[in-house]
């Protein structure tokens, strides 16, 4: 009786580990150069998404972003450059204004179609 308990719990933990691993955002490393006709949209007070082609990306914005609720225009650059996403210097000029992105993060396209449903 104590085996199968023991064997039930650690199925469990490894199905929430997988879980878990499926959705998992991984920083990226170096800048991504956007093909120029990606998808741009918010999700929430702090997050953008992009779709370019098959690739998908979370960023976050630094601190407070005014404007970012409301936004229907995204320009993404990093040092000047339009169409460039760095780990670092990258900014998203909205309708009024604009934010530093303080994170770039490749996601799957199932995060990618769960984030854009709910923004």
């Amino acid at each position: 009786m104590r085996h199968s308990y023991r064997v039930s719990l650690l199925l469990a933990a490894g199905l929430c580990a997988a879980s878990a691993q499926a959705f998992a955002a991984d920083a990226i490393q170096d800048c991504v150069d956007l093909s120029g006709s990606q998808q741009v949209s918010r999700f929430g007070g702090q997050y953008v998404l992009v779709a370019d082609g098959s690739d998908y990306y979370r960023l976050s914005v630094g601190s407070s972003c005014d404007g970012l609720q409301l936004a229907t225009r995204f320009e993404l650059s990093t040092e000047g450059q339009a169409g460039r996403v760095c780990p670092s210097g990258t900014r998203v000029k909205l309708n009024k204004g604009d934010c530093k992105i303080s994170k770039v993060e490749r996601i799957d396209e199932a995060a990618y179609t769960r984030y854009s449903r709910r923004s």
